[in-house]
């Protein structure tokens, strides 16, 4: 497959990208509702349960407006640097501790 990048929505209203290698499948930001999210990502054959994570750019509201209620619905792990994680902890609702990945910003991650 090499690296596909699915871009579901971009702009101030949400934002979401699909990025799929052959060994994972990460969804770079949610910036919409989780109906919206099903919706957009059935319309281009992924379904939530083919996710492997989440990776939060940073806490503005068009990056994760519906992170807290897609991850919850679909077990997924979080990954995001310190700082995102402080600002968006109030935003996002009960994340497992176990769900809560820190990556440092610059770190690269496999």
């Amino acid at each position: 497959m090499g690296l596909r990048f699915t871009v579901l929505a971009s702009g101030s209203t949400g934002n979401a990208t699909i990025v799929q290698c052959d060994s994972a499948t990460v969804l770079v930001d949610v910036g919409l509702s989780t109906k919206k999210m099903e919706e957009l990502m059935r319309e281009r054959g992924v379904a939530g349960h083919h996710l492997d994570a989440i990776l939060v750019t940073h806490e503005h509201s068009d990056h994760i407006k519906g992170l807290g209620a897609f991850a919850r619905k679909f077990n997924l792990p979080i990954y995001a640097n310190q700082a995102t994680w402080e600002a968006l902890e109030r935003h996002v609702g009960q994340i497992a501790a176990e769900k809560r990945v820190v990556i440092e910003t610059g770190e690269s991650v496999t």
